[in-house]
């Protein structure tokens, strides 16, 4: 746990001098801002969850074959189709006769007669490869004899092999009418299942797919590279349980292919067993140097280690692989953003943002990273297209729509420091509006911690110029949205109890605020802002020893904190105790001599 200071302003108030936290502190799975003002008034806003960038699901698109990895697949499937058929012959084949052997009187023979010769030639082409002539042929034997089951089988077969031979040159369509057509002549032929089964798989027919592939394992169980393409139909449908029995099972003659260790991984992946996804797209990425998106798999196995670093490589090779490729954009935006690398956390999540920019995703990240390097009006716009597009999805998570409205809220308040400085108004009705819009999604303890605080701040410039008229309004709706968190108990209460006492503190009620305050401290006794405030507090009510204490309590936690020395040094002034004041004067003339000559004037005006 720890606080790092931004930047911080110190002027002289009537009893007392501030500082300015401005950078987002974790704090028990809770982000905080704290933000301090000359008269002590310490508030915070707190993150719903984490400042954090906001966490991507994972591509709702089923990961399909690439059009390489189908043709090389038709081609495995048929070559061992055919290498089991010249193993052991098929059933009720024909014997080939060539051609040129045909008796001239084949027209006189009777038809059953001729349609055997006929059938024979049709095996002869086929054993050639000639499916064109063997169609021909086994189509003239079919018609002399519909009944003669060899011309049929070889007809099929030869339909079968053209039908595979059209799905190679990517003709999905005409293949079609081919399969169907064999499986008329031979309704168990495994070549045309697995073939239709290819075909319905283009056209993302997942099940009529999976219900060929199946028949064509059923009629021909050697065909053992179906294993592949049938995984990943079921992995594709949802059936993770027999993809991982298919996919599995084709390891054992098909490890080295990069789409079953692809494919896989994605199915390890589904499972939660991260470990076997991760070294499956390595695998995959090393088999095969050009598929984009085992780069971005593996990329994202690696981010849910946490290994974001390790991960950037992975995203950069997917994006050069395929410029295009948004999920890999956003990958590399979030990995480049947990690794605290902000530029290049910003191109990426701006070129995702320009391939898709309606994608919220890509919206939030990019607003996120605008936060964090302190362009807060690009955030704050960016959230708000995000939240604008995220709501627009049926069924919306709220949670997350209120995270995003609240990050609009820090934004606009974020901005107001900087607009303080330069004189322009702050866009404090805007924050109000959006940190409103969380609460009303989700009613969240937190969520009124930050309304308040944003009530809080609107108010504060009129409190701290002693306009208490214009500042009570505002202030009094703070303070009603802070109890609703304190009586939510925690872990929001503690937050809502610095709050309070900041509100406090502006109306005047400082016994008040040192109740809220004290509570805080003793759960918190690590936040120096709290510690600030409290002994702010007791000051007012000329409590001047237990602000004393309470200040160098705060400087034992900080001791380069100059605003919390100026306090302890007013409060020893307060005490008459000269001794302390040297002390605290010596201190200051090393963090800012400017701080020191002021508490100097101070400590001879009280005659120390």
């Amino acid at each position: 746990m720890f606080i790092k200071m931004w930047k911080y302003r110190v002027a002289l108030s009537a009893i007392i001098v501030g500082v300015i936290w401005l950078t987002p502190v974790f704090i028990s799975a809770q982000d905080l801002v704290p933000v301090s003002s000359i008269t002590g008034s310490s508030s915070v806003f707190v993150f719903r969850t984490s400042a954090r960038v906001v966490k991507r699901a994972a591509p709702a698109v089923k990961r399909t074959r690439t059009p390489t990895q189908r043709i090389d697949s038709i081609k495995r499937i048929n070559k061992q189709y055919e290498t089991l058929a010249k193993a052991g012959p098929r059933i009720n084949r024909a014997k080939a006769l060539d051609p040129y052997k045909l008796p001239k009187n084949i027209k006189t023979l009777p038809a059953a007669e001729g349609s055997k010769l006929f059938a024979g030639v049709g095996e002869y082409y086929l054993d050639k490869a000639d499916y064109e002539n063997a169609i021909e042929y086994f189509d003239q034997a079919v018609q002399l004899d519909a009944k003669n089951i060899t011309a049929r089988t070889g007809f099929s077969q030869a339909l079968s092999v053209k039908g595979n031979d059209l799905l190679v040159k990517d003709q999905s369509g005409a293949a079609k009418t081919v399969f169907l057509e064999a499986l008329k002549y031979d309704p168990k032929n495994a070549a045309a299942y697995f073939g239709l089964g290819e075909v319905y798989a283009d056209l993302d027919q997942f099940s009529e797919a999976i219900a060929n592939y199946e028949k064509s394992l059923e009629n021909d169980r050697g065909l053992t590279e179906i294993y592949v393409p049938l995984g990943i139909l079921y992995y594709q449908a949802g059936d993770i349980a027999k993809a991982d029995q298919l996919l599995t099972k084709a390891l054992a003659f098909a490890a080295n292919s990069s789409e079953t260790q692809f494919f896989l991984g994605l199915v390890r992946a589904s499972q939660n067993r991260n470990d076997e996804a991760l070294a499956a797209f390595q695998k995959a990425k090393t088999l095969d140097p050009t598929l984009a998106e085992a780069f971005y798999y593996s990329g994202e196995s690696l981010a849910k280690f946490n290994r974001s670093s390790e991960a950037i490589p992975d995203y950069q090779r997917a994006v050069a692989l395929k410029p295009n490729y948004f999920d890999a954009w956003l990958g590399l935006g979030q990995a480049f953003y947990e690794a605290n690398n902000y530029p290049d956390a910003l191109v990426a999540f701006t070129t995702a943002k320009k391939l898709k920019n309606d994608n919220w995703e890509a919206l939030a990240g990019l607003a996120d990273t605008y936060r964090k390097i302190g362009k807060f009006e690009d955030a704050e716009s960016n959230y708000n297209l995000a939240a604008l597009f995220f709501t627009r999805i049926k069924d919306y998570d709220k949670t997350t729509a209120a995270d995003l409205f609240s990050k609009v809220g820090l934004s606009i308040g974020q901005q107001c420091d900087i607009n303080i400085e330069r004189a322009v108004v702050c866009k404090w009705s805007a924050a109000i509006k959006a940190l409103q819009k969380a609460v009303d999604l989700t009613d969240n303890a937190v969520d009124h911690v930050n309304l308040g605080w944003a009530y809080f701040r609107s108010a504060h410039p009129d409190a701290e110029a002693r306009n208490l008229a214009a500042a009570r309004p505002n202030l009094e709706l703070a303070m009603a949205e802070l109890k609703k968190a304190v009586n939510a108990g925690p872990p929001a209460a503690e937050f809502a109890l610095q709050n309070l006492g900041a509100v406090q503190i502006d109306l005047g009620d400082f016994r008040g605020a040192i109740e809220s305050l004290k509570s805080v401290v003793g759960k918190r006794p690590d936040w120096v802002f709290t510690k600030y405030a409290l002994g702010t507090a007791y000051f007012k009510t000329n409590d001047f020893e237990n602000a004393a204490k309470t200040f160098r309590s705060a400087a034992e936690k900080d001791p380069d904190n100059v605003a919390v020395w100026m306090g302890l040094g007013y409060a020893e002034i307060k005490r008459k105790n000269g001794k302390e004041v040297r002390t605290i004067i010596d201190r200051l003339r090393t963090l800012s001599p400017n701080d020191a000559a002021k508490l100097d004037r101070e400590a001879k005006l009280a005659k120390l």
